[in-house]
């Protein structure tokens, strides 16, 4: 019998803003959604916690773009938290056929 059950990517929803924090040892990041909504979090493994911000901003945004199997349009800005960033989504491409 075939399974039913969905790929994960199909059964989270549309993401709306990437959070990037720099720690002592890595760059950590957290991805919210809307429609169900949620979030994941985790550590980046690049770049290295010493990198630009810059660099850590695209692996997260490359990260984003694994998790949902979806382009992502990102606008970063620094939060006002020390060695933070926010990305509002700005564009979400569609999800894939199944």
């Amino acid at each position: 019998m075939a399974s039913k059950r969905q790929p994960y990517w199909r059964t989270i929803g549309t993401p709306t803003t990437l959070v990037l924090y720099r720690t002592v040892d890595r760059w950590r990041y957290a991805i919210y959604f809307t429609e169900p909504s949620g979030v994941a979090d985790g550590a980046l493994n690049d770049p290295v916690s010493s990198s630009e911000p810059g660099t850590a901003q695209a692996a997260c945004h490359q990260k984003a773009e694994e998790l949902t199997h979806r382009r992502l349009e990102v606008l970063w800005r620094e939060s006002d938290q020390p060695d933070g960033w926010a990305g509002t989504v700005t564009s979400a491409g569609p999800r894939p056929p199944a």
